[in-house]
């Protein structure tokens, strides 16, 4: 007669867990190796140091664009590319006028440093709209803490666009000569070797295609793969990302029409 086979220990059919990263080890592990840092997010979801890193490169760009470059003549440069605004500007007196440039540039001046307040808006509306439509969409189960340490993670490869701007402005021997008003001052996307006055929507699709933004979309469509949980099926890492290009095609081609229009 045989004797019964002894049940297996527990612990013997798990898998040995993974161990935790330092918040430094994410940061790094996101630019090369960013399925380990949503893999850790999915165990503890934090999305503070992300965006500390991110807001601290934004001040020190803050700082030196400030200090090296003419604010004037930014604002002008803006004032130039919007019909509208030179519309507004040919109904004032030149007192008014005046006075508008002068607060134009100092609220200008003060934008640069309220950056990182600005990112965190534009992250905690971003996590929540991504959360809704992988939750409501997919089926699947994000909390809306792991949606902002995925969004706040996925930033990140933008303060290699500040690095970039702080080495332009500060080896340009006319640091001015940099095109911050066109919102393509550095050659990551086709824009930058447009002219933006031969056609606007054009010109507003190729600023879509930047690389860092098309690399940060990878990033959230790999974030949230990684992180949902579903009790039908698993989120591929595919279907993430070319749900959140869709998403953001549609914002561009608005944003290309509404440049056309004003």
């Amino acid at each position: 007669m045989s004797t019964p086979s002894s049940p297996v220990p527990p612990e013997q059919n798990q898998q040995p867990e993974r161990a935790a990263l330092s918040e430094p080890a994410r940061i790094i592990n996101t630019f090369v190796a960013p399925q380990e840092t949503f893999q850790d997010v999915k165990r503890k979801a934090s999305w503070f140091a992300p965006w500390l890193v991110l807001a601290i490169f934004a001040v020190i760009f803050a700082f030196v664009a400030v200090q090296k470059l003419d604010m004037t003549q930014v604002v002008r440069e803006s004032i130039e590319r919007s019909p509208m605004a030179q519309r507004r500007l040919e109904q004032l007196t030149p007192e008014q006028r005046e006075r508008g440039m002068a607060f134009q540039v100092a609220f200008t001046k003060v934008s640069f440093f309220a950056f990182p307040v600005i990112v965190l808006i534009v992250g905690l509306i971003i996590g929540a709209v991504l959360m809704g439509v992988f939750n409501f969409g997919f089926g699947t189960e994000v909390s809306f803490q792991q949606a902002l340490s995925i969004t706040f993670y996925a930033f990140l490869p933008g303060i290699i666009g500040y690095v970039l701007l702080v080495i332009a402005i500060l080896l340009r021997s006319d640091p001015n000569s940099i095109d911050l008003a066109s919102g393509n001052p550095i050659a990551t996307s086709p824009a930058f070797f447009m002219d933006w006055s031969a056609n606007k929507f054009l010109y507003a699709l190729a600023s879509g295609a930047d690389i860092i933004r098309i690399w940060q979309i990878i990033l959230l469509g790999l974030g949230f793969a990684t992180v949902a949980s579903s009790p039908r099926r698993k989120l591929a890492p595919s279907t993430a990302i070319v749900t959140i290009f869709a998403i953001y095609a549609v914002l561009v081609i608005g944003r290309a029409g509404f440049a056309t229009a004003f």
